[in-house]
């Protein structure tokens, strides 16, 4: 009998210890996604995110309430997303955009035409970007060639890693009026001379406005444009190479190249949702996200989009706002969004 007591005690305390262990290191699980983290604790925004490696990696965006003299934020994580440190930089303008070549050298971008700059993965300085207007997009090459975008035609590039920059176009709040212009959303190069850039285009006058990519042979010198047909505002854009790329935004609209840019077909994304980011590993496979006020969607193809499929993700985090993915391999890829959210994929 006493045997009987032991071995059922002895059964007991091991079923206890096995649901406490599951409880301690669970991780909440939506289909393909694991929960890294439902918010942030101080309401701020994550408006993109990037890794060097599967443990390190940085988050921007702006707060929500309180610093209003500060709004713009950075946190870095060492240990793939799982807790996050706020770097003490004060930074006085919402941020929009981050980019880093490797553990210690980034930027980040954001409104007023504010760049910051570090050189250690920890302390920011700002850099004088000569621009007054809103930036969106951010691209280094290598340690001194890098490139940055944003509204009212402005596109800005440096030689020297950001001591210096110079305004190709734009970087004049108001300079608009009337005129055409356009808003520049992201932009990627995939050497020294060659890149795009994507945005809208508008035309007050005319009251009308035409989705605009334009492309870059002399390190932004010259532009020369693409056709899409579409009036959407393009919201990211990735190419795999000189050749294959996406880009995505409003409506849902995804448009995809296989001669750099020179003909680019519409794909059926399945949501009229606006679509904020796109990456892809490899030529067929690859993750778009976006979705708005209470509603956030991730779509994901293995056959470089010819079929997009709308992911199940949950009744809660189907109502955050996603804002951007960073696929650094098949085994490390991260979605940020509204309110702080970040999952990783299973």
């Amino acid at each position: 009998m006493n045997k009987m007591k032991s071995q059922l005690t002895l059964s007991k305390t091991i079923l206890l210890i096995t649901v406490l262990t599951t409880a301690i290191i669970s991780v909440p699980v939506i289909a393909d996604w694991v929960v890294m983290q439902r918010s942030d604790p101080d309401y701020r925004d994550y408006m993109d995110v990037i890794f060097t490696s599967e443990g390190i990696g940085w988050v921007a965006g702006s707060a929500l309430a309180e610093d209003f003299e500060n709004p713009g934020f950075i946190a870095q994580t060492m240990n793939s997303g799982a807790t996050w440190q706020k770097m003490d930089t004060k930074i006085s303008a919402d941020l929009t955009g981050i980019y880093f070549l490797d553990d210690e050298n980034g930027w980040a971008i954001g409104a007023k035409g504010l760049i910051v700059n570090t050189t250690n993965g920890r302390d920011w300085e700002v850099q004088i970007s000569k621009a007054d207007t809103a930036l969106k997009g951010i691209y280094f090459v290598n340690k001194n060639v890098g490139f940055a975008v944003g509204e009212t035609d402005t596109i800005l590039k440096t030689k020297n890693g950001g001591r210096v920059w110079n305004v190709l176009s734009g970087g004049i709040v108001g300079a608009v009026g009337d005129n055409p212009a356009s808003m520049f959303s992201a932009l990627q190069f995939i050497d020294e001379n060659t890149g795009w850039v994507v945005g809208i285009r508008v035309n007050p006058q005319e009251k009308n406005q035409k989705s605009i990519i334009q492309m870059t042979t002399d390190g932004g010198e010259t532009w020369i444009k693409q056709e899409t047909g579409k009036e959407d505002i393009l919201e990211d854009i990735f190419f795999l190479d000189d050749s294959v790329g996406w880009t995505v935004g409003e409506n849902g609209v995804i448009l995809h190249t296989t001669d750099g840019g020179k003909l680019w077909r519409e794909q059926d994304s399945g949501t009229i949702e606006t679509l904020r980011s796109v990456r892809f590993i490899d030529k067929y496979t690859g993750w778009a996200v976006g979705g708005d006020l209470g509603v956030g969607v991730i779509l994901s193809t293995n056959n470089g989009g010819k079929k997009w499929e709308l992911e199940e993700i949950g009744e809660k985090i189907s109502k955050e706002k996603m804002i951007r993915v960073f696929v650094l391999d098949k085994d490390n890829v991260w979605i940020v969004g509204a309110r702080g959210l970040i999952l990783k994929v299973k």
